[in-house]
């Protein structure tokens, strides 16, 4: 069996996840500080640009994992295909020493 995400991918995804995590996270505090500045007439603009390169790394952090994953499944199906393909031919002779064991 082939491994389905090779060591090179694992940083990777790691780095995304965390990309994603932190970015979630950001949303909730940008989302925490909209409603402390929800008195005041307009948003501050620095409020606005966190939210945005929230929403923005939300989608990078998604996009990677699933090309991430795209990609370590596609390898997977390759691998798998090539070793469905492989038969191994047992000799006549091993079919008559298994079929002589059985008998005794």
């Amino acid at each position: 069996m082939v491994e389905s995400v090779g060591k090179g991918y694992k940083p990777w995804i790691v780095l995304s996840v965390a990309v994603l995590v932190g970015s979630l996270l950001l949303l909730i505090v940008t989302v925490f500080i909209g409603f402390v500045y929800y008195s005041e007439v307009g948003q501050p603009l620095w409020v606005v640009l966190l939210g945005v390169l929230s929403v923005l790394g939300i989608g990078v952090g998604f996009g990677g994992f699933f090309l991430l994953m795209m990609t370590a499944g596609w390898l997977s199906w390759r691998a798998d295909r090539r070793e469905a393909g492989r038969v191994q031919v047992l000799p006549p002779e091993h079919q008559a020493k298994d079929s002589q064991a059985n008998i005794l």
